[in-house]
């Protein structure tokens, strides 16, 4: 056990952080059997602090020593550390007076510039004996290690406690590895003044820098900003997109985190600081929106940067050699380097090798992979070598998100293509550029979608308005053919009765007509077998649509009956059948040809009500051009609008542009507008399709008969 004497002296030499690890034990020991010696050591350390805290901003300017008011400040002090005391010490009034006289010399070390000794003991801390390896920092530090959260090639990662702020921390020092190594010191040095230098917000704050008091190994302290990471964040968006769960309001989060590591790094370029290592591991999400851009151990100081100067007292080591990792590795992440790092042009790396890394990361975002990674395997799916990899990196373009995604944005993969362009000079000249580029997206972003809001409400009401037309076309042809005539016709005898009841039918037929403007012919024909043979024909004029015409006997039709009747007569009684035709009756001219004329027909069976047999068919004819271009003619927003048939042969065409509505050419969709082609595809099963990327492109489908005939409405802005 110690003596008051022996403990004293022990307990003073640790206020300097002098002591060895066995003189701790014996002082912590002691001081954990004595409650008087634990009083005194705390007491010691409140006048140590004391001295420190008052020192620097106290000296008085008319000499040496302490101000008046710093000695009263320092009395105060100490005499509310004793008051505070968990055991009474007696107090000594005369070796109080003589405290004036030891903060004098107190400050004599301290400095009249506040500087502290060189090795200053800001806390007294206890190591437990039973865990001589604890991980609390001692004496220069004041953080409590609570696990690691990675490491590396350099160092590792802790979470840790700053026990006199109590919060949490990042604490980084260097793996046992790198310790071997004198350029890794070099580096890891660096990395912290760099860091410590870049004062912005989405630049991750360094708090302290030192090393620890035992080995003099070197830690920096962060904010810690959590494990989450950009990477992260485009893992899970991808994922919730092949489960239908991705939206645009995910990509908007993402693009946003994309903005600020653009401001980090067009920052840390104003002070000619390159980082040469973007990547989304290396970019933090906190879990309030706060983007922080991590890891600057691989930067770049250009030659005529600010902070080059401040950081050029020790060039023994040159920039690359710095920035080389401990095991040997190109400078820079292959999955995301840019040509001139995989190729080893080192000295043309600068801020647009950046933008690359930019602009990796935005491909990242979009396609959830990284822009090398095809680069990364052979056609047969096995991994090529790391220097092959590096020469088609440095020697071959970079393919688009898109050729990943075809849901990508034709404008973000023009900003993508051109930051991560092979040649420096084809990509943007800076970071401001590229992040303005994608800005300019996001606004556009508003209101484009305002603009494909109504986009899709002029196509859903030109579908439903035809819609209707469909339906009021069944409506009529059910009712024609229940009219007594068309029974009389069957039964009838002679040919005088015949010719009456024709001439009955056929004036029903032609008041039909009048009074719908849009059916073009109504028709009542036998059916024998797989033989036809009409009976009553009213027709429009195909040059005077006013003009109304009963067909004579001897112009109506007979042949070889067609799809559309076949369909018809196999329906039941009332049953309506509609589909898109040019010769609803016979089979010949089945496909709309060029100069053809597209109707909607809709037919229903007749069955003799004596023998129940079916007899025939009836069919009217609507005009689909005219009904769609009366549609057109009132004012739409789009600039192009396309109906198409099941043959994606072209029935109108309306270009805003050239004030032109064309009707049926046969020519087909693609030829006139490809790039309809992804809503063309999506309308073979679906009843629309829903522009995602773009928002310039709406389509629906009316189905006339489920999944085989119909009408594709396609616009665009």
């Amino acid at each position: 056990m110690l003596n008051s004497r022996e403990a004293s002296e022990l307990i003073s030499k640790s206020m300097l952080g002098s002591l060895t690890h066995d003189e701790q034990a014996i002082v912590n020991q002691h001081l954990q059997n004595d409650p008087a010696a634990r009083a005194f050591a705390e007491l010691s350390q409140a006048i140590n602090q004391s001295v420190i805290d008052v020192g620097a901003s106290a000296t008085d300017p008319a000499g040496p020593g302490l101000s008046d008011e710093a000695k009263s400040r320092m009395k105060d002090s100490v005499l509310s550390a004793i008051s505070n005391s968990r055991i009474q010490l007696p107090v000594d009034n005369d070796a109080l007076k003589t405290l004036d006289q030891k903060t004098d010399d107190t400050a004599d070390e301290i400095g009249p510039d506040g500087s502290q000794p060189a090795n200053p003991s800001t806390s007294f801390e206890l190591a437990t004996p039973e865990d001589p390896k604890s991980n609390r920092r001692e004496s220069k530090s004041r953080f409590t290690l609570l696990r690691e959260l990675g490491s590396g090639g350099l160092g590792r990662v802790w979470l840790a406690r700053d026990e006199k702020l109590n919060r949490n921390v990042a604490l980084k020092e260097m793996n046992q590895t790198a310790l071997q190594l004198p350029q890794a010191w070099k580096r890891f040095n660096r990395e912290a003044e760099i860091t410590g230098q870049l004062e912005h917000p989405n630049v991750v704050s360094l708090y302290q820098y030192g090393n620890e008091s035992k080995s003099s190994e070197p830690f920096y302290a962060m904010r810690f900003v959590g494990k989450r990471t950009l990477a992260d964040a485009i893992n899970e968006y991808h994922e919730q997109c092949k489960t239908s769960r991705g939206n645009a309001l995910s990509l908007h989060r993402l693009v946003t985190a994309f903005l600020d590591v653009c401001q980090a790094v067009a920052y840390a370029h104003s002070r000619g600081v390159i980082h040469r290592d973007l990547k989304p591991e290396n970019v933090a999400l906190d879990n309030y929106g706060q983007t922080i851009v991590l890891d600057w151990g691989l930067a770049k100081i250009t030659d005529d940067a600010e902070l080059g100067v401040r950081l050029s007292g020790d060039n023994n080591l040159s920039d690359e050699m710095l920035a080389q990792t401990v095991d040997g590795e190109v400078i820079g992440t292959p999955l995301y380097m840019a040509p001139e790092q995989a190729a080893g042009r080192l000295d043309e790396i600068d801020r647009q090798t950046d933008v690359y890394g930019l602009g990796g990361i935005l491909f990242a975002i979009l396609t959830g992979e990284a822009p090398h990674n095809k680069t990364h395997s052979t056609t047969a799916g096995s991994k090529v070598g790391v220097k092959d990899m590096l020469n088609a990196i440095a020697e071959n373009e970079t393919v688009g998100p898109r050729e990943f995604r075809s849901s990508v944005s034709l404008e973000l993969d023009r900003i993508c293509r051109e930051a991560m362009a092979v040649k420096k000079y084809a990509r943007y000249q800076s970071v401001v550029d590229l992040s303005s580029d994608v800005e300019r997206w996001m606004v556009d972003q508003g209101s484009r979608q305002s603009k494909y809001e109504n986009l899709r409400l002029e196509g859903r009401e030109l579908r439903n308005n035809v819609q209707s037309v469909v339906r009021d076309l069944e409506t009529n042809v059910r009712f024609m053919s229940k009219l007594p005539p068309i029974q009389e016709l069957i039964r009838v005898e002679n040919e005088e009765d015949f010719g009456i009841w024709r001439e009955r039918l056929s004036t029903i037929f032609s008041g039909l007509l009048n009074a719908k403007s849009d059916f073009r012919s109504v028709i009542y024909s036998r059916i024998d077998g797989d033989q036809f043979t009409e009976m009553v024909r009213v027709e429009r004029h195909s040059k005077v649509h006013s003009n109304i015409r009963a067909i004579p006997r001897s112009r109506l039709r007979s042949g070889k009956i067609g799809e559309f009747a076949k369909a018809t007569i196999v329906h039941e009684p009332d049953e309506v059948h509609t589909s898109l035709s040019c010769s609803p009756l016979c089979s010949a001219a089945e496909k709309p040809r060029k100069g053809d004329r597209m109707s909607i027909v809709a037919g229903v069976p007749v069955f003799d009500d004596q023998t129940e047999e079916l007899f025939g068919v009836v069919l009217v004819e609507c005009d689909l051009e005219r009904v769609l271009l009366e549609q057109l003619n009132r004012r739409f927003s789009a600039k192009n609008i396309v109906v198409a048939c099941d043959t994606y042969q072209v029935v109108v065409h309306s270009n805003e542009q050239d004030g032109v509505i064309e009707e049926n050419t046969g020519r087909e969709l693609l030829d006139i507008l490809p790039q309809f082609e992804s809503a063309h595809q999506a309308l073979q099963s679906k009843l629309e399709f829903i522009d995602e990327t773009d928002r310039t492109i709406y389509g629906t489908r009316l189905w006339l008969v489920k999944h085989k005939h119909g009408l594709m409405f396609m616009l665009n802005q």
